[in-house]
C-alpha cells in the first residue's frame, strides 16, 4: 500500500486538491442569497470579503514562514479543520458582526491552503515537472470550483444552512485524509517552535524576501497585486450583480460558474499541451484581454451577451493564474527561495483582494456596472507594469 502511495503521491495530491476545492466552493453560490435573506446592504459582501483577505494576507506569510519546518500535509489538515469551523459559524450567523468574525477566522486558514498547496508541489514534485503540476493544480481548481458551485447551488435551493454543514464535513474528512496518506511520505524533520509564529511579522518576512524581489520578478509581483484588485472587483460584483439585476437563484448562479469552470479546464488543458515558451508574452495578452472584456461587459445588453462575455473573462483569468504563478516560482534557485516566493505571491494576491473588496463595496453601492469599468482599467495598468522594459526579463518555462 505504501509503495503504491509513494508511486502515485502527486496524483493523490492533485485528487485531494480537487475534493478540497469542491468543498471550498460549495457555499459561494448561496452567499448572496444568505445576505439578501438577512436584509444586509451591498456593503456587507465587500467588507466581509476584505475581512477574510486581511487575515489571509497576514497568515499566508506566517504559514509560509513555518512551511520549511512543518509537513505540508499537516498545514493542509489544520487549515481544513479550521476552515470547516469558520464556515459553520458563517453559515449560521444571525447578524453582521458574526459574519465579519467568521470571515476573519476563515482567512486565517485559507492562507494555509494556498501556501500548503503550492509549497507541496515545490518541495515534492520533480523539478522538471513542477510547472506541469502547477498547471494541473490550476485545472483541478477550475474543475473543483465548477463542481462546487454546481452542487452548492442546488443544495442552496434546498437549504442554505445545510450547504454549510456539508461543506464543513467534507473539509474535515479531506483534511484528515491529506495527513493520513501524505504525511508519512514527506521527508522533513518537523521542528516547529511555536514562538516562530509570534516572530512571524508579515513585514519582516517581506523584507527577508526583498533580495528576491528585483528586476523582472518585482514587476511580476507588482502585477500580481494590481491584477488581484481587478479580479476581485469583477468576481465579487458578478456574483451579486446576477442576483440583484437578473434575479438569479443559487442553482442558476451555480450553473453559470460551472460553465466558466468547464471553459477554464478546456483552456488550461490546451495551455498544458502547447506549453508556450514565452509565458511573459502570454501574460501580456491575457492582461489586455481581461481589460477589454471587463469594459466590453458594460455595453452588454440582456442576459445572454452579459453571460457570454463573463464566461470568456473567467476562462481567461483562470488561464492567467498558472502562467503568473510559474513566472514567480521559476525564479527561485532553491527550495527555500521557492517557499519564500510562494508566500510573497499569496500575500500580495490577498493584499490586492483586500483593496479590491473595499473598492467593490464602495463602487457597487454607487453604481454596480461601474465596478466592471474600474476592473478593466486596473487590468490595463497591470499590462503597463508588465511591459516595463527590463534587461533581466526572463522568458521562462
Amino acid at each position: 500500500m505504501k509503495k503504491m502511495i509513494i508511486r502515485y503521491k502527486m496524483p493523490i495530491f492533485i485528487t485531494m486538491n480537487l475534493i478540497m476545492t469542491v468543498g471550498m466552493n460549495l457555499a459561494h453560490p448561496v452567499t448572496p442569497t444568505l445576505f439578501k435573506e438577512m436584509n444586509l446592504g451591498p456593503h456587507v459582501f465587500g467588507i466581509s470579503f476584505a475581512a477574510m483577505c486581511t487575515t489571509n494576507f497576514i497568515f499566508a506569510l506566517i504559514w509560509s514562514n513555518v512551511a520549511h519546518t512543518m509537513k505540508k500535509s499537516r498545514i493542509l489538515m489544520i487549515s481544513s479543520i479550521g476552515y470547516a469551523i469558520a464556515q459553520l459559524i458563517f453559515g449560521f450567523a444571525n447578524n453582521e458582526i458574526t459574519i465579519y468574525a467568521a470571515r476573519l477566522l476563515s482567512g486565517v486558514f485559507a492562507g494555509g491552503f494556498q501556501v500548503g498547496f503550492i509549497t507541496y508541489i515545490v518541495n515534492e514534485a520533480p523539478l522538471d515537472k513542477q510547472a506541469v503540476y502547477i498547471t494541473y493544480s490550476s485545472i483541478v481548481v477550475s474543475v473543483g470550483a465548477a463542481l462546487g458551485f454546481f452542487i452548492g447551488g442546488y443544495l442552496g435551493d434546498v437549504s442554505i444552512q445545510m450547504t454549510f454543514v456539508i461543506q464543513a464535513i467534507l473539509h474535515i474528512i479531506t483534511g484528515l485524509l491529506f495527513y493520513a496518506l501524505l504525511a508519512p511520505l514527506e521527508e522533513i524533520e518537523e521542528k516547529v517552535v511555536w514562538s516562530d509564529l509570534v516572530k512571524s511579522n508579515p513585514l519582516k518576512i517581506m523584507m527577508d524576501a526583498k533580495p528576491l524581489m528585483q528586476g523582472y520578478v518585482l514587476l511580476v509581483l507588482v502585477s500580481v497585486f494590481i491584477s488581484s484588485i481587478g479580479m476581485t472587483l469583477f468576481d465579487q460584483s458578478f456574483g451579486y450583480y446576477i442576483v440583484d439585476v437578473f434575479g438569479f437563484v443559487p442553482s442558476q448562479s451555480g450553473l453559470v460558474k460551472f460553465a466558466t469552470g468547464v471553459l477554464a479546464v478546456i483552456l488550461n488543458t490546451v495551455l498544458l499541451k502547447r506549453k508556450p515558451k514565452n509565458q511573459s508574452l502570454v501574460l501580456k495578452f491575457l492582461f489586455g484581454s481581461l481589460a477589454l472584456l471587463s469594459i466590453g461587459l458594460c455595453f452588454a445588453v440582456g442576459i445572454a451577451p452579459f453571460l457570454i462575455i463573463s464566461l470568456i473573462w473567467f476562462g481567461a483569468y483562470t488561464v492567467m493564474l498558472p502562467v503568473i504563478q510559474n513566472l514567480v516560482v521559476s525564479q527561485r534557485r532553491n527550495v527555500h527561495e521557492g517557499n519564500q516566493l510562494a508566500g510573497v505571491y499569496n500575500s500580495l494576491s490577498m493584499l490586492g483582494r483586500i483593496f479590491g473588496a473595499l473598492l467593490t463595496s464602495l463602487i457597487y453601492s454607487i453604481d454596480p456596472i461601474a465596478t466592471f469599468w474600474v476592473s478593466g482599467v486596473i487590468f490595463f495598468i497591470s499590462l503597463i507594469v508588465i511591459m516595463i522594459p527590463n534587461k533581466n526579463q526572463a522568458i521562462t518555462n
